[in-house]
């Protein structure tokens, strides 16, 4: 069965404004809110008994036939996990990859397989949502996520974008300290690995590729995907292009 299941976020907290993520610490409260709910309603029971999504937005894109039933092995394969996805493989980073904090580096992207029956993965959304009204909302939440685990294996707190941490007065904010929480997640699940990567998902986000690029995968986000020029299908004599800002 296929249904059509609404998150209900009001208009006005909908928000997804990528310029103003330094300033603005609700620029990216629409996805953070649709992913909280879409835990919760898959969690409910509501529209069938699971323990577990996919969460595939439009910009993933199957190339290989069978892929749902890989996935499903894939599934079953790294079973007990909190989430099961894919970390960055594309080219954006290049340039800056060293300044990269470990928590971005290593965060599986947000389109991932999520066990809503693993208690870890309970507490992590949990978290967000008791963070939704302040400057921890202005980290998409699948790197939030990460960010907490980060913090309780490694003792590395975040650093967030100075004008989110001024209040309407321009004082800064001060943050509960959590270290401690996201500690006791650490050692109780760390030995477990709840964060496990498949092959079968690459994330390329903002990278242009071509078939010979890709490997084992069977789902692609985020890239743009070229196929070359194919003779046998499209006759090109000679192609010249040049532009003009007068016409």
């Amino acid at each position: 069965n296929i249904y059509a299941i609404e998150a209900n976020i009001p208009q006005e907290l909908d928000l997804y404004i990528p310029s103003a993520q330094e300033e603005l610490y609700n620029w990216v409260n629409g996805p953070n809110r649709q992913f909280e709910a879409a835990f919760r309603i898959i969690q409910s029971g509501e529209w069938g008994e699971y323990d577990g999504f996919y969460l595939m937005e439009g910009d993933s894109v199957p190339i290989k036939a069978h892929w749902l039933d890989v996935v499903l092995s894939e599934i079953e394969v790294n079973r007990p996990f909190a989430i099961l996805g894919a970390q960055y493989d594309g080219d954006k980073w290049d340039n800056f990859y060293e300044k990269i904090p470990i928590s971005l580096l290593h965060h599986t992207n947000g389109n991932a397989i999520y066990n809503t029956s693993h208690p870890l993965l309970e507490r992590l959304v949990g978290q967000l949502e008791v963070e939704a009204p302040c400057p921890y909302n202005s980290i998409p939440y699948d790197y939030r996520m990460s960010q907490m685990w980060v913090e309780g294996t490694l003792g590395i707190v975040p650093e967030l974008a100075p004008k989110i941490m001024l209040n309407e007065e321009g004082e800064n904010i001060i943050l509960s300290e959590n270290t401690d929480m996201f500690h006791k997640w650490a050692d109780i699940w760390e030995q477990e690995d709840p964060f496990k990567y498949t092959p079968v998902i690459h994330n390329y986000a903002a990278t242009n590729l071509i078939p010979r690029h890709l490997g084992p995968e069977y789902i692609i986000h985020g890239a743009k995907l070229y196929s070359p020029w194919n003779p046998t299908k499209t006759d090109v004599t000679l192609v010249v292009s040049e532009w003009f800002f007068d016409r």
